[in-house]
């Protein structure tokens, strides 16, 4: 079997990926641990480094993170895992997930076995659910004439081009300097050159906002939610992260900037659109988004 082949089999149709994203998000990914990692013919577990204090400037958690983990049968993932803790180095604490360039943000709830078959070597469940939600855009309406009043205060909202992504790199350093600095800048802008993907919201010739789209037409590189696209469908898209600055904070402008987001999607003919990893079910519920995937961090300590 495929490695594609082993994920669909343990994780079925709602997670299924394309086999190129193995080579991105894992052997050709700059964090990629091989020593610790196992593959055979009955499945596979592919681990990655903590990115933080070499990608983005933080103090080093020094975790090792399960990039991703598929198998034929429970004994033969139970058989993988026991190889792949064996190889952690002691001190070392592991998460499932969660790393730069990841697949999911825990075990995914249609998954108990997985969750339990961690408990059993370790693993604890971490705080409460993150959650993928989705809305299919042909129903999304913006409310009519919110824009010109935003233009007449100096405030506008707008696509990036290659010529905007200094001033991006300066808001998202002032405000956001960590991984959504570097996976928007870094990667998505200077890496991939998809700039046109992120919506920037200027207030007075300064950006102070930013939303991270991803779509079936200009986007070549698929990341977090959009992971998903092939049972997403054809014309699928994503939104997020999103935020704005501090001095902004408290004028309605994220709800804005995810407005024209969306309205942008919708726009390049997106349909199905998700919104990945977050906890805020009440706020992107008011725009129509509904839960469709939840999931369970899982972590060990250091041993």
């Amino acid at each position: 079997m495929s490695r594609a082949e082993l994920w669909l089999a343990t994780y079925g149709p709602k997670f299924a990926v394309e086999e190129r994203l193995f080579e991105l998000k894992v052997f050709q990914h700059k964090n990629y641990l091989p020593d610790l990692s196992v593959e055979d013919g009955s499945g596979f577990l592919f681990a990655k480094n903590d990115p933080y204090g070499t990608l983005f400037g933080e103090p080093n958690l020094n975790r090792i993170h399960i990039n991703s983990f598929a198998f034929q049968t429970l004994q033969d993932a139970d058989r993988i895992l026991s190889q792949f803790l064996e190889r952690v180095p002691p001190g070392r604490p592991v998460v499932f997930g969660q790393d730069q360039g990841h697949f999911f943000p825990g075990v995914p709830e249609e998954c108990p076995e997985i969750v339990s078959l961690l408990e059993c070597h370790g693993f604890s469940k971490q705080g409460d659910c993150a959650n993928d939600l989705e809305h299919d855009l042909r129903g999304f309406q913006s409310e009519p004439g919110w824009i010109a009043p935003m233009e007449s205060m100096g405030i506008q909202l707008g696509l990036c081009s290659e010529a905007d992504v200094p001033a991006l790199d300066e808001f998202l350093t002032r405000e956001f300097p960590g991984r959504w600095h570097y996976d928007t800048v870094v990667e998505k802008c200077r890496q991939w050159h998809e700039a046109h993907d992120i919506v920037a919201l200027w207030v007075g010739g300064t950006i102070e906002g930013f939303a991270y789209t991803q779509n079936f037409k200009t986007t070549a590189h698929p990341v977090a939610g959009w992971n998903w696209h092939l049972d997403l469908g054809s014309q699928s898209g994503a939104l997020g992260p999103i935020g704005v600055s501090k001095r902004v904070r408290g004028q309605k402008l994220g709800g804005a900037l995810l407005s024209y987001g969306l309205s942008h999607l919708k726009g390049l003919g997106v349909a199905q659109c998700i919104i990945d990893w977050t906890s805020l079910v009440d706020f992107y519920g008011k725009y129509g988004f509904r839960v469709n995937r939840r999931y369970q961090a899982m972590a060990r300590p250091p041993q």
